[in-house]
């Protein structure tokens, strides 16, 4: 029997008892025309009818090592006229900037993900083979991957599949050789700046040669006993992830942080792990350093935002922590309008309480959220409203007028939460930044003869109350 048959019953019954896709699926096959790729599109064609499936091959080019790049695409094509299997071609352009091998990877997939939508595959198809499997696992040990990383590829991620997985590089080869099936070498693979190229070419052969000559195959044993382990544990994190999720759409979740708080830093991990996976698909950019950033703004005081490397967007706002995949964006509430005899608001996050005073209480209790003013300085009707393009105000202690704007970053206060800063606007000025800073020109003096106490407090602090009431008739100040 032809090599080349051989290894297409040897895959047939991988797919099969790895239950990796059915019969008549759509694959969509990623070929770089390298060895691995290339002996992956002549072994689906050789399975093809047997499981009648549809393939479509996608080559993208990275337009790094100029005319080699072309050849490298015009041989994918030349095969797939070939073969009788339709191909696309997509030029990408990479930034120069940062982890180029990294960058590559992501901005391929993005590519392959766009081409399974548009034009509804069900499955994207990678050459990754057993070589590879032993590279990953020690470049995620390093990298801090956790027991997913040690798992190393497994043989279906989301909508990846990896079905060579069971073959060895040089069983790719000898197929591709007896078979006469060109391939590229792509120079940059001897580079061993990038790091899986070292991994490769130095630090495997070292183990191999003073540890254990029959390294990979251990490594592959481990991994398959890593990724059981994995799956375990997340198993069993299940009906705790479902008790700490608030909120969940295909494009953000919403969890209880009091509920997070309550288990491990290793439960967390793998809770956390589980709702970046629901959201791209792969917790594959998902490292012990994400998991580090997060958890420092769990326990921490006030709203936080941060990015991870995968371009998800998390944040941290009240109780709650919400991972999406674009920068959450508050509505801006309406201005509201308080006058004299209002007692309670409703405004944003926020609720206020207003007293007016003849007295002043010998101890006073002013901080950033409950201020006395002399109410003699303000006009009523005032508005409740969020800040605005060239707003200005005089913060107590200070003389001169100052940037709403500057004021806020001076303060540190975040850039997503500065449109959420209530601003008092009595029509001439702007005489509080509630929760920040009082303007100095309605603070209480010695000649102030009638005071306004406003308390503001969050709405998520304690049950709503009332949004508005006004004093009755005959109800005293104090």
């Amino acid at each position: 029997m032809r090599k080349l048959d051989q290894a297409r019953d040897k895959l047939y019954r991988l797919v099969r008892e790895q239950k990796l896709f059915p019969a008549g699926a759509k694959l969509l096959l990623c070929c770089s025309g390298g060895a691995d790729s290339m002996a992956l599109v002549h072994l689906f064609h050789q399975m093809r009818s047997r499981m009648q499936l549809t393939l479509l091959v996608v080559h993208v080019n990275h337009q790094l090592r100029g005319e080699e790049s072309e050849v490298d695409a015009e041989l994918v094509k030349q095969q797939c006229l070939q073969l009788n299997i339709p191909v696309i071609v997509r030029k990408i352009r990479l930034t120069g900037k940062g982890d180029l091998e990294n960058q590559a990877r992501r901005k391929r997939f993005e590519v392959f993900h766009q081409i399974l939508d548009l034009y509804r595959f069900d499955y994207i198809v990678t050459g990754h083979h057993h070589n590879d499997q032993a590279e990953t696992m020690l470049m995620n040990l390093c990298r801090g991957a956790g027991l997913g990383g040690l798992a190393g590829i497994k043989p279906v991620s989301g909508k990846v599949l990896h079905p060579l997985l069971g073959f060895r590089k040089s069983e790719l080869i000898e197929i591709l050789n007896t078979e006469q099936i060109p391939w590229r070498e792509d120079a940059s693979n001897q580079d061993q700046s990038l790091r899986r190229n070292w991994i490769r070419h130095t630090l495997i052969p070292l183990l191999e040669r003073e540890l254990n000559p029959s390294l990979g195959d251990k490594l592959g044993w481990q991994a398959q006993i890593f990724a059981e382990a994995e799956e375990l544990i997340q198993q069993r994190l299940k009906p705790i992830l479902k008790r700490a999720t608030v909120e969940q759409t295909p494009e953000a979740v919403t969890l209880d942080i009091p509920v997070l708080l309550k288990h491990s830093k290793l439960e967390q991990y793998y809770l956390l792990k589980s709702v970046i996976k629901s959201l791209c698909g792969s917790d594959r950019d998902f490292f012990q350093s994400s998991f580090e950033q997060i958890h420092s703004i769990l326990s921490s005081a006030g709203s936080k935002q941060l990015r991870l490397n995968n371009g998800l967007y998390v944040k941290k706002q009240y109780q709650e922590l919400l991972i999406g995949s674009a920068a959450p964006k508050l509505p801006t509430p309406e201005p509201f309008s308080v006058d004299e005899d209002r007692s309670l608001a409703v405004y944003g996050n926020y609720r206020f309480s207003f007293k007016m005073l003849r007295v002043l209480p010998r101890e006073r209790d002013d901080d950033r959220h409950r201020v006395y003013l002399d109410a003699d300085q303000i006009r009523f009707p005032f508005t409740i409203r969020s800040r605005r393009p060239g707003d200005r105000f005089v913060p107590f202690g200070m003389s001169q007028a100052q940037k709403v704007k500057d004021y806020l970053i001076n303060a540190k206060v975040p850039k997503f939460e500065r449109d959420q800063v209530p601003v008092f606007d009595d029509g001439e000025k702007i005489f509080w930044l509630a929760g920040q800073r009082l303007d100095a020109r309605v603070a209480v003096r010695e000649a102030s003869t009638r005071y306004l106490r406003i308390t503001a407090e969050l709405v998520h602090a304690k049950p709503m109350r009332a949004a508005s009431r006004t004093r009755k008739t005959g109800e005293e100040d104090e």
